[in-house]
């Protein structure tokens, strides 16, 4: 891989600041699709964002009627929840179906 700048926000205006500086800049959740594009020599970003501290782009919360996910959130949250088990059974029965245990516990539900 080639040499970047590597940061890791805790909020999310650090981050938007972060990306509005760099014109290349790239965002990192879990890393499933950018960190092998990258072994690959595929992509090159000068900038890498990680957003994995940025508590406000996780969790699992009943708003009304509606079920909020956090992007940020990853899939072993989402199957776990007792929020999504009671509201959405079908919702929390997904994540047991996608990728190896090591994308079930890294990858985030707003990834690729």
């Amino acid at each position: 891989m080639y040499a970047f700048d590597f940061h890791r926000p805790t909020t999310l205006r650090q981050a938007v600041s972060l990306l509005a500086k760099s014109e290349d800049a790239k965002l990192l959740a879990g890393g499933h699709s950018l960190i092998p594009v990258m072994k690959l020599r595929l992509a090159s970003p000068r900038t890498l964002i990680d957003l994995s501290q940025i508590q406000e782009l996780t969790g699992v919360e009943l708003k009304g009627r509606s079920l909020v996910i956090g992007a940020m959130t990853r899939h072993r949250d989402v199957a776990n929840s007792p929020i999504v088990q009671e509201a959405m059974p079908g919702l929390a029965a997904v994540p047991a179906s996608i990728g190896d245990p090591h994308v079930r516990n890294r990858g985030t539900i707003g990834g690729s």
